[in-house]
Parts: structure tokens; C-alpha cells; sequence
């Protein structure tokens, strides 16, 4: 992960030291922003309780609170002192799988996807021409026998996560174990079943489930250490 800058010029955040000409100022290096990113992605994904943040229905919550609540009330708040709304900000606008939603004001931020708690996300859902012909899902080949038998269910979220990208399948199936699984998932067949789509990321999309039927197993391998 690279680090942001703020441009001096014209207040853009940027992944460049360069821009409108001029050299930019350091907002957070490399080692902040995942930091930052991960956290942010825990608290409003998963556990906003354990640093006394107030989620609405829909998962929003204030930059400022969010900032404060990292700086004051997180278990390791001694590490994120130097947290303010501005970088709360850059993570969101800068982050590759888009995976936080920014108000057009930029003074509420949440997760675009991820959740484990009861969220209304409320996003539209695609219509079968909008949606794209074929997605895909990393697990691992110990879960295969039930997601053949029951299909693809959320489980511990409140969707089935499905990806637009090959390699961000691949990425998250090597999360859970050694034995990688790709399926491709036949949307037509998904919408024929009545289960539509909805677009919550830059490359992620949610269904409330997916029918056996719609799952084809399009790749297998083991990781190596050299991988």
C-alpha cells in the first residue's frame, strides 16, 4: 500500500509525491494507512462498540466522531494519536476496493460493504442488463461439498460477497486456507431465481444468496510457500 500525500497546490490527496507541479506533503505513510484502513474497516464493519461509536440503520457515522472516537476511546489509542478527520478521509476517497462510502460532504463516512453487524444499506438493485454475465467467489476446497449441496450463503455477513476481479477472488480464498477455490457465478441464472444484485464497491457486488445451480468451480489450487 502506498502513501498519501496532500497536495500543496490544490488540497487533492494523492498517491503521488508530484502533483499540480510541486512537490506534495507526506499525509500518512505506507505503514499508517493500512493501519488506519484496517481499523476503520473492523469498527464500522464489525465492532463499532468497542470504541463507544453510534452507528445509524444505514451504518453511518460522523468523520469527526470516527476520528475521535479512534484517537480517545480505541483499546490502542496510544498508537493513533496523531489521527484527525483528514486522514479518515484519505483512506476512504484513496482506497482500492472502495471499501468505504463518503457523504457528498464528506462529514459521514461508512462501510460500503463487509458487514457482520445488522445494517440497511438500502442500495439499488441492478437491473439484469446492468449487471455483469459472471462473477466470482474465493473459499477454500474444505467448504466445497455444502456450497455445492446449499450454495453460497452469508453466513457471519449480511450478503454473499461476489467480485468483478479474478485475483481479489483468488486473494480472499488465500485468507481462509492453502487449498484455493474459485467459482464462477452464472448472474442470468441468478436472476432467474429472483436474487438480484447490488453494485457496493469499486469491484464488489452483494446477493442475499446463491442456488447451487448457479455455481460452476472454475479453478483449484494449492498455495506454496513460494507463492
Amino acid at each position: 500500500m502506498k502513501p498519501i500525500y496532500r497536495c500543496r497546490v490544490c488540497g487533492a490527496y494523492t498517491e503521488e509525491p508530484i502533483h499540480c507541479g510541486k512537490p506534495a506533503e507526506l499525509l500518512l505513510s505506507a505503514e499508517q494507512r493500512l493501519r488506519l484502513s484496517k481499523l476503520m474497516s473492523a469498527l464500522l464493519r464489525h465492532i463499532p462498540q468497542e470504541a463507544g461509536l453510534k452507528l445509524n440503520n444505514e451504518g453511518w457515522v460522523s468523520v469527526h466522531e470516527l476520528a475521535r472516537a479512534i484517537r480517545e476511546r480505541w483499546r490502542n489509542r496510544e498508537l493513533y494519536q496523531w489521527v484527525r478527520p483528514e486522514h479518515v478521509v484519505a483512506v476512504a476517497l484513496l482506497d482500492p476496493k472502495g471499501r468505504f462510502q463518503l457523504s457528498p460532504d464528506k462529514r459521514f463516512i461508512r462501510a460500503a460493504y463487509g458487514h457482520s453487524i445488522n445494517v440497511q444499506l438500502k442500495y439499488k438493485p441492478l437491473r439484469a442488463e446492468e449487471a455483469p454475465k459472471i462473477l466470482f467467489h474465493g473459499t477454500v476446497r474444505s467448504k466445497l461439498p455444502s456450497i455445492l449441496k446449499e450454495g453460497l450463503k452469508p453466513m457471519k455477513r449480511i450478503a454473499v460477497h461476489l467480485t468483478d476481479r479474478l485475483e481479489d477472488a483468488i486473494e480472499t480464498a488465500k485468507r481462509h486456507g492453502r487449498d484455493v477455490v474459485v467459482l464462477s457465478i452464472d448472474i442470468e441464472c441468478l436472476y432467474s431465481h429472483g436474487i438480484y444484485l447490488v453494485k457496493a464497491g469499486k469491484t464488489v457486488y452483494l446477493a442475499s444468496r446463491v442456488p447451487p445451480e448457479c455455481i460452476k468451480i472454475l479453478k483449484q489450487f494449492s498455495v506454496t510457500s513460494s507463492n
